[in-house]
């Protein structure tokens, strides 16, 4: 017998229990304390168990964010790409148009330039007919101030 089985069969005897029941009891309580260090060691065991399934999953689980942020992180770069091709593209168009359009609007400063040069010209006849009108009107006056 363990000393606590000594423990109690003696305290029975004590109390004046019979031998043979105070070693049935003793051996009782010894069982029931192997039984619940049994328990408790199966317990652990269970535990023990458990906590290795949920690390394992939980292994699993961190290991699925950190696929899904890697797809999140090349989705994020295909857009920034997207972006940076777009933002090319655009800039291309633009300088095309801006192209295209200088060159329109040199295209009608020259035409400008040149109609403003004929209409020069034209104004300069004009005003020279004039000055011939003005003359012609001019002279018979002056041929009467002067005669008088």
């Amino acid at each position: 017998m363990t000393t606590m089985i000594s423990e109690v069969y003696s305290a029975f005897k004590t109390a004046g229990v019979p031998e043979q029941e105070a070693k049935q009891a003793a051996e009782t309580l010894s069982a029931e304390n192997l039984a619940t260090s049994n328990t408790i060691a199966e317990n652990r065991r269970e535990l023990s168990a458990e906590i290795t399934a949920s690390k394992q999953e939980l292994a699993g689980q961190v290991g699925e964010l950190r696929q899904d942020v890697g797809e999140l992180r090349q989705e994020v770069n295909e857009v920034k790409q997207e972006v940076a091709e777009f933002k090319l593209e655009f800039t291309e168009r633009t300088d095309k148009i801006e192209l295209k359009l200088s060159g329109k609007i040199a295209e009608i400063r020259h035409e400008m330039t040149v109609e403003m040069g004929k209409m020069q010209r034209g104004m300069g006849i004009i005003q020279w007919m004039l000055g011939l009108v003005l003359f012609a009107v001019a002279l018979p006056i002056l041929r009467e101030i002067i005669v008088i």
